[in-house]
């Protein structure tokens, strides 16, 4: 009765406090108010009346939201109160606004960034927002908003007052976009304090109410174990549900201590609970108890003081055996938080109603299709499917269904919006204590990110980034389908740019790829109906062209092919002119492999090449012979390199009056079994295949090797080739530097011979190189001058001492005009720079004589002496 008449007292006094409150309130705004006089006057009775009754909590708070939007016009108030996990909200009043109101503002989240009351719960602080509209928490409400046309919202967190414990949100939407004023923002926060006061009442009424009920059920009609004890500890009375759980008799257990019963790790426990009770404080915890049998039982027990004339005289007890339910909680807690944490979405149908209605989805399948659970519940995920949904899958689906069978499954599903994404399906049947089929469950999974990133995969795994053409992968496969599914002839077409290099280097990669993508343009505006076009790799392309059956037929298109490049290359605002050659090969000449053709049509390309640029070349056997030979080469030339098969030659370098000032060093491979082979047969293949570095690098350690015994023998300097795949390598300079420092190299005795085509790729890099190159002390030497592609335009700013002009230019000087005047020219012009002119190839001495007639400061030639080896040119020296 105590307990009893403290809540009538709360109940009054809240009474009073919402009469003096919104009275006070209302007298200050009556002066200027006094229209709302009835309307407040009946809410404050409604309110009053409800408080001081034993109404349901919805009714006593909107009640009290009724009073509030009666005194702050155009607004509608609601409360809502945290769910039991603590993460949403849910509307508990909202009395003014319809109930789709209501069920929009349903399991709420608590978050930030969650309109106003979503983020004042989980902030716990006010938040008033002055307009919706234009807010960004508000974004997903927005319809919401503009249907009950609603502008501001202000929305308090209501807390516990004894303990600060969030209870929920107490929030005002008004039509208007505005804040409140001071007098209103008073009269909210005190309606908040109320409804705190009321939700306390409320749940002090509620837990009054449950400990009556079990005050009532303490005895021998009580399911649970029911026990008094006396101010010692030791039981003075037990029930039989007692005496079944500790499985004695009850007059063994009348008498005993309660810690007879319990594990001993729990002594500390209950005792500290047993002395609380009595002190007069009510305990509720759980212990572990030992039966007769020594079976561990998990208990929850309750200790309430027993008062008898105002004094505490014992305790009575109340013990539920929790083993059972404590491992089902356990579990079902474990799996209800993880069906709802799941990223998956769940579904929980019913399998023995007709269509199989759900009765359960979880979160992730709101997020994923976007439907709420009011909207999914008792319907079918047939809602789900549409236009794009595979007819087959839905069979599938159904017919596993009917047969109560497990399914997996892919199945393109749309949202509630109308947007479609790919949904990973499973299906399995759940079956009762009967074995009977009674729901199904199924897991959902957004994986629409996965198959559109798996079909950008497939696509990119067979097409060209940069131009969009199918790559050497689709082109294989293409080609393998062709020949196989084609008893008439297919041709290959290899095409390469010729050109394309030099411009990708000098204009840069942005221009060589804007070219590329243009060319993929041209070619594929040519191609034929059916007929491949893929991009091979860097500037090649391959086409398979199976919708002609004669050689005859595939030659006007090779022709257009090559009629493509006939127009410049536009970028930005420079044209560039390129063209191309085609290696042809046809499906007639036997293959192990169709693949094989490429092949030959990459060979039948280098013959076209090598023919000249803009034409195209048919493949046959003696090609492919060259090909292998040259591949062999290769792999001979690499076994050079390490097993230092090569040597160096020198030529002497004489002057006009034919002195020695110097040598070249050139390098020779003695071939094991070919015996020495020309220069001009692995050395264009070594610039192809990069190992021109290796060989360089060796070269020039050996003549710096040698240079103190010819020095001994009266030459001065020695000249030494550089190619520009040196010039490429960032270790070039410190290279030389190494050499230099290890052989005691000093000034002007080296001399590194270039060729004007160092300039192409960066010419920047190659001139910086060579000014470090003469830093170290070498001198520069021009060589093959007037044969590359830069000649007058870098010789002024080129750093070279010397300029050799190529033999091509000295061949019948004496009597070929057009020779001779480009010598002429040539000296003429070094002179006036100040550059030493060496004349290469001299054989006769009417060229020698030319030479010497116009002041060629140098000559080198067989008229003066072959290269020789070192011994032999040791030899010669001393013959002179």
């Amino acid at each position: 009765m105590e307990h009893y008449s403290g809540g009538i007292i709360i109940g009054l006094a809240l009474v009073l406090f919402v009469a003096l409150f919104f009275a006070l309130f209302f007298w200050r705004r009556a002066r200027n108010q006094t229209k709302h006089l009835q309307a407040f006057i009946d809410a404050e009775y409604d309110t009053l009346n409800s408080l001081a009754q034993d109404h349901p909590l919805a009714d006593k708070l909107a009640d009290i939201c009724e009073l509030v939007e009666t005194q702050i016009p155009d607004c509608f108030a609601s409360v809502m109160m945290v769910n039991t996990q603590r993460t949403a909200l849910d509307a508990v009043a909202v009395k003014s606004l319809p109930p789709e109101f209501t069920k929009a503002l349903q399991n709420l989240p608590i978050a930030e960034g969650v309109g106003a009351c979503g983020t004042a719960a989980a902030l716990k602080q006010p938040v008033v927002v002055e307009d919706m509209l234009i807010d960004p928490r508000f974004e997903v409400f927005l319809a919401l908003i503009d249907q009950y046309k609603l502008r501001a919202a202000w929305s308090f967190p209501v807390f516990s007052p004894t303990d600060r414990r969030l209870l929920g949100t107490f929030a005002l939407y008004s039509t208007q976009a505005r804040i409140p004023d001071a007098e209103e923002a008073r009269l909210i926060e005190r309606s908040r304090d109320l409804i705190s006061l009321v939700i306390a009442q409320h749940q002090d009424r509620v837990e009054r109410l449950r400990s009556e009920q079990q005050t009532a059920s303490l005895f021998e009609h009580n399911p649970d174990a029911v026990f008094t004890l006396d101010l010692d500890g030791f039981f003075t009375s037990v029930n039989q549900a007692g005496e079944k759980l500790i499985d004695l008799p009850i007059e063994q257990v009348i008498g005993r201590h309660y810690e007879a019963c319990l594990v001993e790790e729990d002594h500390a426990l209950m005792r500290r609970h047993f002395e609380a009770a009595k002190e007069g404080e009510p305990q509720h915890y759980q212990v572990r108890i030992l039966n007769s049998r020594g079976v561990l039982k998990k208990l929850e027990l309750t200790n309430i003081p027993m008062i008898v004339d105002g004094k505490i005289t014992g305790v009575h007890g109340i013990a539920k055996d929790i083993t059972q339910q404590s491992e089902y909680e356990e579990r079902l807690q474990i799996f209800n938080r993880s069906v709802e944490a799941s990223t998956n979405g769940v579904v929980i149908s019913d399998a023995r109603r007709p269509g199989f209605p759900i009765i359960y989805i979880n979160p992730a399948f709101s997020d994923i299709s976007g439907y709420q659970p009011e909207e999914m519940i008792g319907r079918n995920c047939r809602i789900l499917q549409g236009a794009d949904t595979d007819p087959n899958t839905v069979r599938e689906i159904s017919a596993a269904l009917r047969e109560q069978s497990e399914i997996r499954c892919v199945i393109r599903n749309y949202r509630k919006d109308g947007k479609p994404f790919w949904n990973e399906l499973i299906i399995s049947p759940v079956r009762d204590v009967n074995h009977e089929v009674s729901h199904f469950v199924g897991l959902q999974n957004d994986i629409s990110e996965r198959v559109e990133r798996e079909a950008e995969l497939a696509y990119n795994a067979e097409h060209d980034v940069l131009t969009g053409l199918p790559n050497r992968t689709a082109l294989e496969r293409f080609l393998q389908r062709s020949v196989a599914n084609n008893s008439a002839r297919v041709y290959v077409l290899f095409i390469d740019l010729d050109g394309f290099k030099p411009v990708n280097d000098s204009l840069g990669h942005e221009c060589g790829d804007h070219i590329l993508v243009q060319t993929a343009k041209r070619l594929s505006s040519v191609m034929p109906k059916h007929d491949l076009l893929a991009r091979f790799g860097g500037d090649e392309f391959v086409a398979v062209i199976q919708s002609v059956q004669t050689d005859e037929g595939v030659i006007p298109i090779a022709r257009k092919i090559l009629e493509t490049f006939d127009a410049p290359f536009a970028y930005d605002d420079a044209e560039v002119s390129l063209s191309a050659a085609i290696g042809i090969a046809s499906s007639e000449i036997a293959v192990k492999n169709p693949n094989e053709l490429i092949q030959h049509a990459d060979v039948a390309m280098y013959e076209a090449k090598r023919r000249g640029s803009g034409t195209y070349q048919w493949f046959s056997p003696d090609l492919d012979l060259d090909t292998q030979q040259q591949i062999t080469l290769r792999a001979q030339l690499q076994e050079a390199i390490q097993k230092a098969q090569f040597e160096v030659f020198y030529q002497p370098i004489v002057s006009r009056s034919g002195g020695i000032v110097g040598v070249e060093a050139l390098v020779r491979w003695a071939h094991p079994e070919r015996g020495y082979i020309s220069p001009a047969d692995f050395i264009p293949l070594a610039e192809r295949t990069g190992q021109i570095v290796a060989i360089g690098n060796w070269v020039l350690e050996q003549a710096c090797k040698d240079l103190a015994t010819l020095r001994e023998s009266g030459v001065a300097q020695v000249s030494v080739n550089f190619s520009p795949m040196q010039f490429y390598r960032d270790d070039f300079i410190e290279t030389v530097a190494g050499l230099i420092k290890k052989y005691a190299i000093k000034p002007n005795q080296l001399v590194a011979e270039i060729t004007e085509n160092v300039l192409l790729r960066d010419s920047a890099g190659a001139l910086r190189m060579m000014a470090e190159l003469r830093e170290l002390g070498l001198e520069i030497a021009l060589d093959d001058f007037g044969t590359g592609f830069a000649s007058l335009s870098y010789l002024n700013v080129i750093p070279a001492q010397k300029l050799k002009i190529d033999r091509c230019f000295v061949q019948d000087i004496d009597s070929n005009s057009r020779n001779a005047a480009i010598t002429r020219g040539m000296l003429t012009m070094a002179a006036e720079l100040g550059i030493e002119v060496v004349g290469e190839g001299v054989e006769t001495e009417a060229e020698r004589d030319y030479l010497t007639r116009y002041a060629c400061d140098f000559m080198q030639g067989y008229l003066f002496c072959k290269p020789l080896p070192l011994s032999d040119l040791l030899t010669w020296l001393d013959h002179k």
